[in-house]
């Protein structure tokens, strides 16, 4: 009998760097995530993994069921990343997978440098096959905030803040009037989460007071009416943390020319950015092609946000 699970990518509109001290973020599910299919082996010593893109295989490995030892794997790196995340979920239940085998697939929805998701949804997935708590597993496999594992399962956007060993988080409706000025544009700039958290963790510890300001930006984002109200308040976010880690905003760095309003999304340098634009969608694809950067989102495109109102 083959089961089946799903979870969403994630994009972190707000509190980037501040959320792994228990600041309050505003963070955004993704339509695109990570689809796992788990079915019974005959073969009870072996479980069998494959992930996919669009079709094709990208990464595959055989492992031992009794111990998990990779027994052959086209990919070092990430084999040693599942075994150890399968490892650490088997903890919890240590008699499963000893007497059978599995046949795994595991299909994502992007590419897997685009880094929107592609580990917190695979934890996710496995957490929902295992029955264990995603963000236990979590803390142990990664140096995160959880706030991705809280929106693998989110069908709308969500403020997270991270207590402790039990996160706090609740869905908002972010239905902006305004979404069809909003876009997702990938950078091509791929960035180390781990290092930039570690680094981030090993300065001095950022005042207090941002708190506050970040949940007063995250009440203005919210509840924006007009595109003005929602781009001052993500240029403040932007100056805020700029001051806060020492350095230019993006916008500043690379695209000071740029009419529109544009703000990093996660870990500086990174992956994704946010841009509003005004005019049409090949003015947008045409200012960006000349920084050779061409895979653009609208908000419709990307962004879920199912209304559970009524």
């Amino acid at each position: 009998m083959k089961h089946q699970y799903h979870s969403n990518g994630k994009l972190l509109l707000t509190g980037e760097y501040l959320v792994l001290l228990g600041a309050e973020a505003l963070a955004l599910p993704l339509k695109r995530g990570q689809t796992l299919q788990v079915k019974p082996l005959e073969e009870k010593d072996r479980l069998i993994w494959r992930s996919l893109y669009n079709g094709s295989i990208f990464f595959e490995a055989v492992f031992s069921t009794d111990n998990l030892l990779i027994i052959q794997t086209n990919n070092d790196d990430l084999a040693g990343f599942l075994q150890n995340l399968l490892r650490k979920a088997l903890e919890y239940i240590p008699s499963f997978v000893k007497k059978t085998g599995y046949m795994v697939e595991s299909f994502l929805g992007f590419p897997l440098e685009w880094g929107l998701g592609s580990s917190s949804s695979l934890i996710a997935n496995i957490s929902e096959w295992l029955n264990v708590n995603p963000f236990t597993l979590n803390q142990q496999i990664t140096q995160g905030s959880g706030y991705d594992i809280a929106c693998a399962r989110s069908d709308q956007p969500i403020i997270y803040k991270n207590s402790g060993s039990q996160p706090d988080y609740r869905q908002v409706n972010l239905n902006l009037p305004f979404k069809e000025n909003i876009y997702f544009i990938y950078t091509g700039r791929k960035q180390s989460s781990a290092r930039e958290v570690k680094k981030f963790m090993e300065a001095p510890a950022p005042s207090r007071h941002l708190f506050s300001t970040l949940k007063d930006i995250n009440t203005r984002v919210i509840n924006s009416r007009k595109l003005e109200d929602f781009e001052r308040a993500l240029r403040e976010h932007e100056e805020m943390t700029g001051a806060m880690l020492n350095e230019p905003p993006v916008q500043q760095r690379y695209y000071f020319d740029f009419p529109g309003t544009i703000k990093s999304l996660g870990a500086w340098g990174g992956d994704f950015i946010l841009a509003t634009w005004k005019g049409n969608k090949e003015e947008l694809k045409e200012y960006f092609r000349k920084h050779q950067m061409e895979i653009i989102f609208s908000w419709d495109e990307l962004i879920k946000n199912q209304d559970h109102a009524g």
